[in-house]
């Protein structure tokens, strides 16, 4: 672990950090609201757009050039780990996720990886981070610190605010610095006995092999503090060739017991979900533009084909989104690949359904930290978007230029 001297917004002469950060590019769905909200907006580097006769890595890497250039960006004047708090809500719950963010020698003994990556989105990251020769955003790692002398090194070392803030989903956001160096030495000893399992960015991750980097920006924190959430990813599936209902409902009632229950609005699915993540058994819901009146509650009857592959990891048989994903979707149900995309909003999931765009909504249980931890010790892969860590780690509050 080292710390960085982190690529700052200038905020003398660019104002108000709410207005120039950004998600992280794959959870942007419509990018168009950002970069209407500043001409300096974290987007025009994170999701660059092509001109007519610049691509849009090239436009990416002349507005950073130029932002550096005239003091929209700046280097930091020390070498500093970046402490990142977020206080956010979920179902009126209140919770408070800290984390840090530094350099972190890249090392597959050491850095475990979830989840498999798919070609086209490593091959923009590639493409970004080596034309920039910069980190827009972050690999989201964590480490077991259930003894809390991470937390208690974090804590007690002396910093310096640099954002304090609420953005547009209603996320305080608290952004420090943290530059003396006997506090930075004192987390890296500990930090660096850790195994790193990572949660979000393995398309970062990879590319960052592939760019043959020592170092490379990590967000961590710890996997078991309160601040930890992870909802499930949904998916939504556009037939490419017609598929009814009931054929689809046959096929799973020799392993699934099947409960139709009124849908009366999005709000009538809140129950279904709670009761679908509290199920010790495998469950799901889903919900057809063949019947818009119902959900459909689907719970574990007997036992699934996957469950007696022998060739299947026992840790990937006792996964709940793997059953569902690979063991029932894709495998009794025989869903194509194409055909299924992914969510994290069931409100959304819901008016795919109901405006048509979507034949089918699928309603998955979450992941727990411990199946994430499970999966990478024994060096497997979940199904893609296994996991949604909430809330996502911002992009534009600090950047980390490699070269």
């Amino acid at each position: 672990m080292k710390p960085f001297k982190g690529i700052l917004y200038n905020t003398d002469k660019a104002d108000g950090i709410a207005g120039l950060v950004c998600p992280p590019y794959d959870v942007i769905e419509d990018a168009g609201p950002y970069y209407a909200r500043s001409p300096f907006n974290a987007i025009r580097l994170e999701l660059p757009q092509d001109l007519p006769d610049v691509d849009r890595y090239r436009n990416a890497k002349n507005t950073m050039d130029d932002w550096l250039t005239r003091g929209i960006l700046m280097p930091d004047a020390r070498e500093s780990v970046y402490v990142y708090e977020q206080e956010f809500t979920v179902d009126a719950g209140s919770f408070c996720r800290t984390g840090f963010v530094s350099l972190q020698r890249l090392d597959k003994k050491r850095i475990l990886t979830h989840e498999q990556t798919r070609k086209k989105a490593k091959a923009d990251r590639e493409q970004l981070i080596g034309t920039l020769k910069t980190y827009t955003s972050f690999i989201f790692g964590l480490y077991d610190d259930r003894e809390k002398g991470i937390r208690h090194a974090i804590s007690g070392a002396p910093r310096q605010t640099i954002y304090d803030f609420t953005d547009e989903q209603n996320i305080k956001t608290r952004f420090y610095r943290i530059s003396d160096p006997a506090s930075i030495a004192d987390l890296v000893a500990l930090v660096e006995e850790k195994s790193i399992y990572i949660a979000d960015g393995h398309h970062r991750l990879d590319v960052s092999y592939r760019l043959n980097v020592s170092h490379a920006p990590f967000y961590l924190t710890d996997m078991y503090d309160r601040g930890i959430v992870i909802f499930p990813y949904h998916r939504l599936v556009k037939f490419s060739r017609r598929r009814a209902l009931p054929d689809l409902i046959g096929k799973l009632e020799p392993f699934m017991a099947i409960e139709k229950v009124p849908f009366s609005g999005v709000d009538s699915l809140g129950p279904v979900l709670a009761s679908v993540a509290a199920s010790r058994t495998l469950a799901f819901a889903f919900f057809s533009a063949d019947d818009r009146r119902h959900i459909y509650i689907a719970s574990e009857r007997s036992s699934l084909p996957i469950f007696n592959d022998g060739a299947v990891h026992d840790s990937l048989r006792k996964l709940k989104v793997n059953a569902v994903h690979s063991g029932v979707i894709r495998g009794v149900m025989d869903i194509n690949d194409e055909d299924i995309s992914f969510t994290e909003d069931h409100r959304w999931s819901i008016d795919c359904v109901m405006n048509g765009s979507s034949d089918l909504a699928f309603f998955l249980p979450p992941t727990t930290v411990d199946e994430v931890r499970d999966i990478a010790e024994n060096g497997l892969d979940m199904p893609p978007k296994s996991t949604f860590f909430y809330p996502k780690i911002l992009t534009g509050l600090v950047f980390y230029r490699y070269a």
